[in-house]
């Protein structure tokens, strides 16, 4: 299982960033926008860690962070702020923040400081770099983005190329189209959800020796999707 993060920040733009590089790196993502949304699903998540905005609509970062800590949440927590002064940043980790980065930030630091908390906490750092997964004669490289049919290598967006490795993580298993949305583009996602049988489609040419009969990548009907297992080289 992916290590989660939850994400604070109402500033769409930073979420957008944040979402697209740490899910990269093999991070699932808990989004929210303010500390009501939060409190609410808090008994639901299962975090290795937390950013957090200092500004936000319904209170500040440092009042997020102590009612956490109060909470006995014991996860490393990140606050992301605009106030650089030596009186805010004691403030800042006085209330329980772990570390602060300053805005504007870039996204190496951010992860740096993501990385070096999560060993500290005593999260291991092969869980966040993930293996090489293989089915039949696909292999698919997390880490370094790359896929490979039967030794040449295949061209994929960025998701494509998530939604594959779901596929590769649940071998055999029926997956609809609301679950596929949640995991791969997250629960924020407010497209159209045609997009998923639009991507599959797409997978389905670069991976199937017969797209529209599609043996690999296969339509289980009203019910979704499901890579089937295979013991032998994919025929492309």
């Amino acid at each position: 299982m992916s290590p989660q993060i939850i994400l604070v920040d109402d500033d769409e733009t930073i979420i957008e960033t944040l979402s697209y590089n740490l899910k990269r790196h093999g991070f699932e993502l808990a989004i929210f926008n303010n500390a009501m949304d939060l409190f609410a699903k808090l008994e639901s998540l299962n975090p290795s860690l937390m950013i957090c905005d200092w500004v936000l609509p319904d209170l500040h970062g440092p009042e997020i962070i102590k009612l956490l800590r109060e909470k006995n949440c014991q996860f490393p927590i990140l606050m992301l702020t605009g106030q650089t002064g030596p009186a805010r940043v004691a403030q800042g980790l006085a209330s329980g923040a772990d570390d602060y980065l300053a805005k504007p930030f870039s996204i190496i630091e951010l992860m740096a400081r993501v990385q070096a908390l999560m060993r500290r906490s005593g999260f291991k750092p092969d869980v966040v770099s993930e293996k090489t997964m293989q089915h039949g004669g696909l292999i698919l490289d997390p880490v370094a983005k790359r896929l490979t049919l039967n030794g040449n290598a295949v061209d994929l967006s960025p998701k494509e190329f998530s939604l594959l490795k779901y596929f590769m993580e649940n071998v055999d298993k029926t997956l609809s189209t609301e679950v596929i949305l949640n995991k791969v583009w997250g629960s924020d996602f407010a497209g159209d959800t045609k997009t998923v049988a639009v991507h599959i489609r797409w997978l389905r040419q670069k991976l199937e020796a017969d797209p529209k009969n599609p043996q690999l990548l296969e339509t289980v009907q009203r019910s979704g999707y499901r890579l089937n297992r295979i013991e032998k080289e994919v025929q492309k």
